[in-house]
């Protein structure tokens, strides 16, 4: 008969075992609640980490300035951008230039009308007469006069003269036309700030109406063109 009586031997192993038991217990309660702990705090981190990059991606954008929009004479909108007061960009240099160009040198002796209007029923240009040194010179067409004050102060008037020499009377008998036709605009070239040169290409076309028969005359200058404020 096998005797039931545990040795000490075997009570010790019981005992072993039964701590064992307890201690695994134990841990993986522990170690599962650390776990859960950091778990949250690491989410509740990155929560905190993309909130603080939401709040900075809204306070830049609350910083920034609207874009400007304005409306074109067609109805279109389009974005513009601030630059500073003595800034142009290069297309309003070259449209500047052109348009001042071609108004001081385009005489038809006719004044300029609406879009549309037949150039026969244009109003007859009259004319601006220019003084110089106290007495009369000559006249020039309207819209020349109209374009100079577009020139620097200093070079206004002696260039009026020189154009007084230019503008032959039969312009404004209709007997003959003018007309500056620009073929090649440069890129402006900055020399410092508010100030650019620009080299313009084109042709003074002169028509007789007697005979309709052109003259063409080769047009090719540097420019010196200045912002004002």
């Amino acid at each position: 008969m096998e005797s039931t009586t545990s040795s000490p031997q075997n009570k010790l192993k019981f005992l072993q075992r039964g701590k064992k038991s307890t201690w695994l217990s134990s841990f993986n309660v522990t170690d599962s609640l650390g776990i859960i702990l950091i778990s949250n705090f690491a989410y509740n981190t990155l929560i905190l980490f993309f909130l603080a990059l939401l709040y900075g991606a809204q306070a830049r954008l609350a910083n920034k300035p609207a874009p400007s929009l304005v409306q074109l004479n067609t109805g279109e909108t389009t974005a513009v951008e601030a630059i500073g007061n003595k800034e142009r960009t290069p297309e309003v240099i070259k449209a500047f230039t052109i348009k001042t160009m071609s108004d001081l040198f385009t005489w038809t002796g006719r004044l300029p009308g609406k879009d549309g209007v037949p150039f026969s029923n244009l109003d007859s240009d009259p004319g601006v007469e220019i003084q110089g040194k106290g007495r009369r010179r000559g006249k020039i067409s309207t819209q020349a006069w109209k374009a100079s004050f577009a020139l620097a102060d200093d070079f206004r008037d002696p260039f009026l003269l020189k154009l007084v020499d230019l503008t032959p009377s039969n312009v404004f008998k209709g007997k003959t036309q003018f007309a500056f036709v620009p073929q090649f605009v440069r890129e402006p070239i900055k020399i410092k700030e508010g100030e650019w040169t620009i080299d313009l290409v084109g042709t003074l076309t002169v028509l007789d109406t007697t005979n309709n028969l052109p003259t063409y005359i080769p047009f090719n200058k540097q420019i010196h063109v200045r912002a004002v404020e």
